[in-house]
């Protein structure tokens, strides 16, 4: 299993943010977790409730040495099978993945990912791959979030150590990651489409408000996807909505 060093912040703005203001001093393979966020976020700038300190805020810091083969389309896919695994086998939890990482437990969010990169003098320099997992937010929190959303606690009605938590995701995560950044998304293929209950049901895009049959997802991690007039096309990047 690969190592990797966990660097515990008692608050930050962001895990993301501080990942990526301080990428040049941090290690590949690094773990920054915070007690708090104050600003939390995730895909297209949404907020992430972050206020509770009985949740998990992380990001792991990456510096891949090969650039030109790193499957950076995947990460985010790779991860969110890494904490479906640690939810299945460790907690009891059956969850689902929404294209393309956004991780659920019957319809109701429980974690969400959100990879950014560093970038200089045209170079990434570093890559910063948060998550959040709502593990003990309880029910009248939720109810203040703008989407359905759901915890480890309210599917178990009882409080989770975060930091069992933490680890189990690290480890599961960079116990095949080496493998997994030399094979791209047909490593985790089948593992990320059997947990995949939209497919074969009708999505809407959000970005183009425009209703679609979900086929299949390829060999890349993209969405294939079939209009009303029967044609077929590749879904690149868009908020599902199932």
């Amino acid at each position: 299993m690969s190592n990797y060093t966990i660097v515990t912040l008692k608050e930050v703005d962001s895990t993301n943010a501080y990942a990526l203001e301080f990428i040049d001093s941090f290690d590949d393979k690094t773990v920054i977790t915070a007690h708090k966020q104050t600003k939390g976020r995730g895909r297209y700038n949404r907020r992430w409730l972050s206020d509770e300190t009985s949740n998990l805020y992380m990001t792991i810091v990456l510096k891949p040495q090969n650039l030109q083969n790193y499957p950076f389309p995947n990460l985010t896919q790779y991860l969110s099978v890494a904490v479906c695994k640690v939810f299945e086998n460790a907690f009891d939890i059956t969850p689902s993945i929404k294209w393309p990482n956004d991780i659920l437990v019957d319809g109701y969010k429980i974690s969400g990912i959100l990879a950014e990169s560093s970038v200089k003098n045209n170079k990434i320099e570093g890559i910063a791959l948060g998550l959040g997992v709502n593990v003990n937010l309880k029910q009248e929190t939720i109810d203040l979030i703008d989407q359905k959303a759901t915890s480890m606690y309210v599917l178990k009605n009882k409080n989770f150590d975060v930091d069992d938590v933490l680890k189990r995701i690290c480890d599961e995560f960079f116990e095949n990651y080496d493998e997994f950044i030399q094979k791209g998304f047909e490593y985790i293929q089948n593992d990320y489409i059997k947990r995949c209950g939209f497919l074969g049901k009708t999505i809407t895009i959000r970005e183009e408000n425009k209703q679609y049959l979900a086929q299949a997802i390829d060999s890349e991690g993209l969405l294939l996807v079939k209009d009303n007039s029967g044609k077929e096309s590749k879904i690149i990047t868009g908020d599902v909505l199932c």
